[in-house]
């Protein structure tokens, strides 16, 4: 390990930015913590610093960015953890001339207490050297390591992001306009109906503000909505107005059935 190799965190302080300075301080690394009002100057940390990870908000990213770019070296690594890549992306190939750039999106939040069999995509926009650190570094951690071009990311994030959170938000909803007890809820729960309740509740410990801001920056969130909201009237319609609902429902139902088949071989099997 070089002598300067230490890892400078941009927004080091916020959720994230702390859970990479844990792993990285207990992985042998000294982290250097820049942050609103805090820490070494950009100019400063480039030169102290051989990676910069820049762990901050979408609507904040291209300041940060157009403000690091002038003191990142040749030397540098830089990467981000940004939930979304495409404009992540394009802003760094627009200010950063220098170093070698990563862009990766860690699929889980900052409360997890190991990496283990934790997703993290990434997609190198430059050199080769960050590339082969952060991959060694993070499976030998237990995560799993995604290679994604950024639309195709944003695309399935419009999905497995957006649209999860939009069918827990509104889950939620349902369950306090049904004005039926909780308590009762669980307490008669299926199996099945239960893990839903357990992953609706992991929102007690999430930002509001973060979740909004994935919910509305992603491009492609629009036609996921749309088609949930089109296959709901459809679904509706059918069992609601038409002569044979049955037999409607039993063809959504192998169709989604198929989905699960596939599901089943993808899936690794639980315990």
């Amino acid at each position: 390990m070089e002598d300067n190799f230490r890892i400078g965190i941009v927004g080091g302080k916020g959720k994230m930015g702390s859970f990479f300075a844990k792993f990285f301080r207990e992985k042998g690394y000294e982290v250097l913590i820049k942050d609103v009002d805090l820490g070494p100057s950009y100019e400063e940390l480039c030169k102290t610093s051989k990676v910069i990870l820049l762990s901050v908000p979408l609507d904040g990213f291209p300041q940060v960015v157009s403000e690091l770019s002038p003191y990142v070296r040749e030397e540098n690594w830089v990467f981000d953890i940004c939930s979304l890549k495409l404009d992540p992306v394009r802003i760094m190939r627009r200010y950063l001339k220098k170093g070698e750039v990563l862009a990766t999106h860690p699929l889980f939040g900052p409360y997890e207490k190991s990496l283990k069999d934790r997703i993290i995509a990434y997609y190198p926009v430059r050199g080769k050297g960050i590339k082969a650190w952060f991959i060694e570094l993070f499976s030998s951690a237990g995560a799993k390591l995604v290679y994604v071009p950024p639309r195709e990311h944003d695309r399935m994030m419009g999905l497995i992001q957006v649209m999860n959170h939009f069918f827990l938000v509104l889950f939620g909803n349902i369950l306090a306009g049904s004005k039926l007890d909780l308590k009762r809820i669980v307490d008669l729960s299926t199996p099945s109906f239960e893990g839903i309740l357990q992953v609706l509740r992991r929102l007690a410990w999430q930002d509001e503000n973060l979740y909004a801001r994935i919910q509305l920056d992603n491009p492609f969130g629009r036609q996921f909505r749309r088609l949930f909201l089109r296959e709901c009237k459809r679904l509706i319609k059918a069992l609601d107005y038409s002569e044979d609902p049955e037999q409607i429902f039993k063809e959504k139902f192998i169709k989604a059935k198929l989905i699960a088949k596939e599901l089943d071989r993808l899936l690794p099997r639980e315990d």
